[in-house]
């Protein structure tokens, strides 16, 4: 999962510049400075185009959608503009960009038939579903365990949380497949 990693340091190096210098030193990164005091949601999406642009390889696609699965809901929980954001905003940010990356690659497997899914359709989505919050909560405990604001973490941190967490899904969303 090179490509989630990268997207997962990624979003950790802004959260970190951003509680460390402030946001508009966290754009700079990303020679994204202009966009200081824009609406939250177009600023990620900016950072999304920036980390993963459109039309790379699968993996690159499901770090993309991942991304933008989270800023839309992001969006939708009625965030302000970048500069307001607060640490468990990026936080929140974070874990749904980590979780859905992870989820994303689980799926294509399935989808690619390097898993066996449930049979029928209930099965599917009851599957799915635990995937999802298996997956989601594990990132939530991770952080728990690790008492990070996403300041601490660095490359080898985020390598090494990403791929312990995808094998750990991978095993549970095979076992779903196997008894479903």
């Amino acid at each position: 999962m090179p490509n989630s990693r990268a997207v997962a340091g990624g979003v950790a190096g802004l959260a970190r510049s951003f509680a460390n210098q402030g946001p508009v030193e966290a754009l700079r990164r990303f020679n994204l400075v202009g966009m200081a005091g824009a609406p939250a949601e177009d600023v990620f999406v900016a950072l999304t185009d920036m980390l993963c642009p459109a039309g790379g390889t699968i993996d690159e696609a499901i770090a993309r959608d991942a991304m933008l699965e989270t800023v839309a809901d992001l969006a939708a929980s009625g965030v302000g503009n970048f500069d307001e954001l607060s640490a468990e905003d990026l936080r929140e940010f974070f874990i749904g960009v980590v979780s859905r990356s992870i989820e994303g690659k689980i799926l294509n497997e399935v989808g690619t038939n390097a898993i066996a899914a449930p049979s029928n359709i209930t099965g599917v989505e009851r599957a799915q579903a635990m995937l999802h919050d298996f997956i989601e909560g594990c990132v939530r405990d991770e952080f728990d365990a690790r008492r990070t604001d996403l300041s601490d973490l660095d490359a080898t941190d985020i390598d090494s949380f990403v791929d312990d967490l995808y094998g750990a899904a991978f095993d549970l969303i095979e076992a779903l497949g196997d008894n479903g």
